[in-house]
């Protein structure tokens, strides 16, 4: 049984339109650190003097927050539209984040993958946190927060994923096609499979 997560790697996003990651996903190498918080509404209604009903509101809110050594100029024109010319990033005030699917692997006590993704968040941008140097370099990772959305429809909607490689029937490659669809038929790996008669 699964006691401890720790470790983060092997980061990769895709900008998502319209629901789907048209294009190839794309590596974010540099990954320090990843959290990702749940919100859901919950509350307790009160009635014949004690404890009556436990209402849930479904998921509220969805953060991932990232620290990753530098965040490219090719990753900051997929996740913000910041156009590089001759070396100098351009950022406009008028700058929109697209939406990005992005999933990263952390792993269990005994080396097993469990890989999360976050479908669909726009991001904070990184700002710049450096100081000068005595002796040993010690480099200050970037840090941005994506604020996650339902893929599909609004009420019922898809946020996060998890696999666990230690999950029997677990396939990082059906996994990758879930979090970056091309196509509506790409998402059928989602559906569950049919459970095969059993003699009597």
């Amino acid at each position: 049984m699964t006691k401890v997560k720790f470790g983060v790697s092997q980061a990769e996003y895709g900008v998502v339109v319209d629901d789907f990651v048209p294009e190839e996903s794309k590596k974010l190498p540099g990954m320090t650190s990843a959290q990702l918080e749940l919100t859901a509404d919950i509350k307790a209604l009160a009635a014949d003097d004690g404890p009556y009903v436990t209402l849930s509101g479904g998921i509220t809110e969805a953060k991932l927050t990232l620290e990753n050594y530098d965040i490219n100029s090719d990753a900051q024109k997929d996740f913000y539209g910041v156009e590089t010319v001759n070396g100098i990033s351009m950022y406009k005030k008028n700058l929109a984040p697209n939406d990005i699917a992005l999933m990263f692997r952390t792993k269990d006590e005994a080396g097993k993958g469990i890989w999360f993704a976050l479908l669909k968040a726009k991001y904070t941008m990184p700002g710049v946190d450096t100081k000068t140097v005595d002796g040993t370099p010690d480099p200050t990772a970037d840090k941005i927060e994506g604020t996650g959305a339902p893929r599909g429809d609004s009420d019922t909607g898809l946020m996060v994923l998890v696999g666990r490689e230690s999950d029997s029937g677990f396939s990082l490659a059906k996994f990758k096609q879930a979090v970056f669809p091309k196509t509506a038929e790409d998402l059928s790996v989602l559906e569950a499979s049919p459970t095969t008669p059993t003699g009597n």
